[in-house]
């Protein structure tokens, strides 16, 4: 029995024995390609079977085949046969334990492919192992033969040679140590005078080169505690940098700065040095904003120190609130001065150190503080602004005289320009609240400036201001400042391009930033007067004419006025210069805030207005003879009636402070408008309505000024409707005005009794002219006479005269056409000596009228040729003259038809019906 276990042994030997070929050899190669093909084709075939039979029989293998290496496997299989033999149960146990051994197998050959390439690998190691080894074996060889021809031939002296050496190097490393211990040991000394000169480059230079160098030295302990030295030196010195470079916000060295920078880029800290300077700066405007605040603060007010920044504005008295705001602002120029130097300085730097584009730790510091650059200006700004916005808007402003909100106008208008240039900021908030702030203080302002021109013009005495002859707006002080703007846009006459216009006003790019640095914008921010030198000294100032010489007119045989070539100064009222004087003001608000000019325009159109309606007013409450009516202008009368729709308040009872409308001044009794021992006060009439013109002249110098100011075609319509409208019938106040002295000085109703004394019937053509035509010269005669005595005080004009000829022209016309209606029955020797009284006053009245010929003379003419009509064409005629009045025209009907009865019925029903129409 035994036997034939060893049998079996041998033969499982035999079986089971696996040759496992050589890695790289042919064999390896025929069985790993085999062994892969037959390993595919299965895969391909059945490859679920294959692998679910595989896991089975690798689960059913024993777990003692792979516990050991020196497993005998032969062994333990034939101890697991049964003393009883089966000859079928061994052959199942023979086929399991092959297809177990194939599996194996094929794992096997799977693995030893899978880590082919790692064995390679590390056979190239062993290689170059071997290599190494090989080298080094041949480098000892080498090594002991050298020793071995050391020991026969080097000597002792030779050994105590060597050894000096040595020992001679020893001393030379000792020596150069005891050098940098002493060198350490005056760094402290030399560190202090570097700090000193303000050498910080070289000082942290020199503190990082000694901290390099005492670290070979730290087992000395006067070396360690010079490191603890050098560390506490180098911390302080940090510390006086960040002093200079906060001292760099208020007065900017660029020596400093660059020895500061330097400093920072040694020690690595270029970056955090750049947000120490904007923390810097923040901190600056803090600081010093409470501490200006605090000197001008009422003590009183201020319960504690800790108060926020706005309550201390509120603190702040309105009388203290200029004088602070330019201090605040004179400080804040000079942080942002000192900001831009600095930002200047990074720029330059960087431009020079482009060249070194290859240090990559230097172009990122570059780019950050690029960055840090484009934002710290506007947070800068925003931090400054709102300081200012709190010191302005928490206070009341509306009590502000008009020159102290001027200022403070001009002030938040140049921070807003600032603003802009500093950081391309339009400073939104601090406009709005400045525009809000300047609508509220001008509204009230222009009420109060029209209920003054209302005292103004009840009590003015309309005598003449002796200015020079030259004068005009230009020269009044309210218009020095913009004086160059206003006359520049004149002569441009760049109507159609008003944004340019408004540019043109504002302040240039980078104007401010040209300053020194021991000025700024605000240095001139004080209220200062100018002298104006608009008075004639030379003249009398109860008399603009008082010699001869002077005189507006000469004396002639036959009472002649003429104007006077000589160069005259301007009638004008002290009523006038206030006028302008506020149109100065309201300017100076345009040119400093432009996003109210369009309200300002619309006021400053209102001054001439009110001043338009309150001469009408004074001047035209006495009657006018209905004879005369013709003087009236209808286009003057629509503009006084929109007037008093729209600005003047009539309602007195009802009038509240929010009410926009102005009440209508009250005559007082100084003005005698109704005293004929003064001409009907025609020499304050004259004034009055030459100063009213003279005031639209000066309107017409800031139109194309006034144009530019305006954004909206709206309102560019407007200002021409002005123009166009109210300020050119100004000139046509002078015929209504001039027109009541003339009918109440000429007795013209004595004139028309002389004419209803006429026989207009007679039979013969008469060769002399009726006595009523040298009345009616007389009269008019002494009607000049009179002006020359009531006037002498001023001069009269071309044009007055032409205006007085005009109103006498028109009484004139009336007179005849009324006296020639007055007639009930005419003949043709009548009609002939109305045409000859007619011509006769023409021609004696031409000697002393400027005026040829004479207006309304036709209107005269042409009624009189109506007599010589036949009945046929009377109808016609009547029809195309509406200019006569009712009676007029009936008059002439009656004589013409007098004799025919149906024709003068028919002509009268057809005027009845006309006139009905």
């Amino acid at each position: 029995m035994s036997e034939l276990k060893q049998k079996l042994k041998n033969l499982l030997d035999t079986k089971t024995a696996v040759k496992v070929p050589l890695i790289g050899s042919q064999d390896f190669q025929d069985i790993s390609s085999k062994k892969s093909d037959s390993l595919l084709l299965k895969a391909v075939n059945n490859e679920k079977f294959v692998e679910k039979r595989d896991a089975e029989l690798i689960s059913n293998i024993d777990q003692v085949y792979f516990n050991s290496s020196d497993f005998d496997f032969a062994k333990f299989e034939l101890e697991k046969l049964p003393r009883v033999l089966d000859k079928k149960l061994i052959a199942n146990d023979v086929k399991n334990l092959r297809a177990q051994h194939e599996i194996v197998e094929k794992q096997l050959l799977q693995l030893i492919l899978e880590n082919q390439a790692a064995c390679d690998d590390e056979l190239d190691k062993i290689g170059m192992l071997q290599n190494k080894l090989k080298s080094s074996l041949e480098n000892c060889e080498y090594a002991k033969n050298c020793l071995k021809l050391a020991k026969r031939q080097i000597t002792t002296a030779g050994l105590g040679l060597l050894g000096n050496c040595r020992k001679k190097s020893l001393i030379l490393d000792l020596l150069n140590s005891l050098n940098s211990i002493k060198m350490l040991l005056q760094t402290e000394k030399k560190l202090e005078e570097l700090v000193s000169q303000a050498n910080y480059a070289k000082g942290i230079a020199l503190l990082l080169e000694c901290t390099q160098g005492a670290s070979p030295f730290k087992q000395f302990t006067c070396i360690a505690a010079l490191s603890v030295k050098l560390q506490d030196a180098l911390i302080m010195t940090e510390e006086q940098l960040d002093i200079v470079l906060s001292n760099m916000c208020f007065n900017f060295d660029n020596e400093k700065y660059s020895a500061v920078q330097e400093a920072y880029r040694r020690l690595g800290k270029t970056r955090i040095a750049i947000d120490q300077l904007h923390m810097h700066y923040t901190s600056a405007v803090h600081s010093t904003s409470f501490d200006t605040i605090n000197l001008f603060v009422n003590t009183d007010k201020v319960e504690n120190n800790k108060n926020s920044f706005a309550l201390l504005c509120q603190c702040v008295p309105d009388e203290q609130l200029i004088p602070c705001l330019i201090a605040l602002s004179k400080i804040f120029w000079n942080i942002l001065q000192s900001y831009k130097k600095a930002a200047d300085w990074h720029r330059e730097f960087k431009d020079i150190s482009t060249d070194s584009e290859d240090d990559i730790e230097e172009y990122v510091n570059q780019e950050y503080i690029s960055k840090k650059f484009e934002i710290g200006p506007t947070r800068l700004w925003g931090d400054i602004i709102t300081k200012i916005s709190n010191l302005v808007f928490n206070s009341n402003m509306t009590k502000f005289k008009f020159d102290d909100f001027l200022q403070v106008l001009s002030i938040l208008n140049k921070h807003i320009k600032i603003g802009e240039e500093f950081c391309n900021s339009k400073s939104e908030q601090l406009q709005n609240d400045t525009k809000k702030s300047c609508i509220s203080y001008f509204h009230t302002y222009h009420k109060n400036c029209l209920d003054e021109l209302t005292i103004f013009f009840e009590n003015e005495s309309w005598t003449p201001c002796p200015v020079k002859r030259e004068f005009n707006l230009f020269q009044l002080q309210e218009y020095r400042t913009i004086k160059n703007h206003i006359q520049k846009t004149d002569s441009s006459r760049l109507t159609h391009s008003r944004n340019s216009s408004m540019d043109s006003s504002s302040i240039s790019t980078s104007e401010y930033f040209h300053f020194t640095s021991d000025k700024s914008p605000f240095d001139n921010d004080l209220n200062t007067t100018y002298c104006e030198d608009i008075l004639d000294t030379e003249i009398d100032g109860n008399s603009i004419c008082s010699d001869d010489t002077n005189n507006s007119y000469e004396d002639t045989d036959n009472d002649n006025i003429t104007a006077d070539n000589y160069e005259r100064p301007p009638l004008l009222t002290n009523t006038t210069l206030t006028v302008m004087r506020h149109c100065g003001k309201y300017l100076k608000i345009c040119n400093i805030l432009k996003s109210i000019s369009e309200d300002v325009v619309t006021c400053l159109c209102q001054l001439f207005e009110y001043y338009l309606y309150s001469v009408h007013l004074l001047f035209t409450s006495d009657s006018m003879p209905q004879i005369c009516s013709g003087v009236n202008s209808v286009k003057l009368q629509s503009v006084i009636t929109r007037i008093c729709n729209t600005l003047i308040q009539c309602n007195h009872e009802n009038e509240t402070n929010q009410d926009p409308f102005i009440r209508e001044p009250v005559a007082l009794h100084m003005l005698s408008l109704s005293d004929a021992n003064n001409l009907y006060s025609i020499s304050e009439r004259i004034v009055a309505v030459e100063s009213l013109v003279f005031l639209g002249e000066q309107y017409k110098l800031l139109h194309s000024y006034l144009n530019s100011l305006l954004t909206s075609d709206t309102s560019s319509y407007s200002l021409q409707q002005f123009f166009n409208q109210t300020v050119a019938v100004a000139v046509d106040l002078r015929k209504p005005v001039y027109g009541r002295v003339i009918c109440k000085s000429i007795d013209y109703n004595q004139v028309l009794g002389m004419m209803t004394k006429v026989n207009w019937e007679v039979k013969d053509i008469m060769c002399e002219h009726s006595g009523y035509v040298d009345y009616f010269l007389q009269e008019l005669r002494a009607f000049f006479k009179t002006l020359k005595t009531s006037t002498s005080n001023i001069y009269l004009n071309e044009q007055v005269l032409n205006s007085i000829w005009e109103a006498i022209a028109v009484l004139v016309s009336s007179v005849f056409i009324e006296g020639f209606s007055l007639a009930k029955k005419c003949s043709n020797a009548g009609r002939a000596l109305m045409q000859l009284d007619f011509t006769q006053f023409m021609s004696q009245i031409t000697s002393i009228c400027p005026i040829n010929p004479l207006p309304h003379k036709e209107l005269v003419e042409v009624y009189i040729k109506a007599y010589y009509l036949p009945e046929t064409s009377l109808e016609t005629w009547t029809r195309d003259h509406q200019e006569y009045t009712h009676k007029q025209l009936l008059a002439v009907i009656n004589c013409v038809c007098q004799n025919n009865k149906r024709s003068r019925q028919k002509l009268t029903n057809l005027l009845e019906e006309s006139l009905q129409r």
